[in-house]
């Protein structure tokens, strides 16, 4: 980190998908956003704001297969983002882990929350008092310890945030933290 500056440079960045998609209908990661899967555009953000690593956490990660990026298989019976985080963690290369949904395609469309949330971590951001737990950074060393444990108890992502004392990173704008949680959604975007 130049200057001590976190940066993407010496980051892991997580698209966390393959969750249940129960209000979607299907699997949404795999839904069709401007011409590619919505995790493949979210993965691609991430890889335009230059990542040093970027994976696609997953129950089945063959399904989600994209030349340049890392596929990461969530080992853990639970299917829960907290699980897909926990795997993602583990795999990271990096102190700095940054997370999102696979929904989200906006997540990585500003450089500045994400520098702000790198830097705060361990940080959620916010937008409107709302805050996004699925676009978040994490400092590795410090999460994994934790994490395990709230997997095994079924805990999901907002609690862990909340046990890890991370941040809230208020941000005016809320793009970044769209997600898509049914087909009209998507297709309003």
């Amino acid at each position: 980190m130049p200057g001590g500056v976190p940066s993407t440079r010496d980051a892991c960045a997580l698209v966390l998908a393959g969750g249940l998609s129960t209000r979607f209908g299907s699997d949404k990661a795999l839904a069709l956003f401007r011409g590619a899967p919505l995790f493949a555009y979210v993965a691609a953000g991430l890889r335009a704001r230059g990542f040093a690593q970027i994976c696609v956490v997953a129950k089945e990660p063959e399904r989600y297969a994209l030349a340049g990026i890392e596929m990461v298989r969530d080992l853990t019976p639970l299917l829960t983002p907290l699980a897909g985080l926990h795997a993602g963690l583990v795999a990271s290369r990096h102190e700095r882990v940054f997370a999102c949904a696979a929904d989200m395609p906006f997540a990585a469309s500003d450089a500045a929350l994400l520098e702000a949330l790198l830097k705060a971590a361990p940080a959620v951001a916010s937008h409107g008092g709302q805050v996004q737990p699925l676009c978040s950074a994490w400092l590795r060393s410090l999460a994994l310890p934790r994490i395990e444990a709230l997997v095994q108890a079924g805990a999901g992502v907002r609690a862990f945030s909340e046990a890890m004392s991370a941040a809230i990173i208020e941000w005016p704008e809320g793009r970044p933290f769209l997600d898509a949680d049914t087909p009209d959604a998507l297709a309003g975007f």
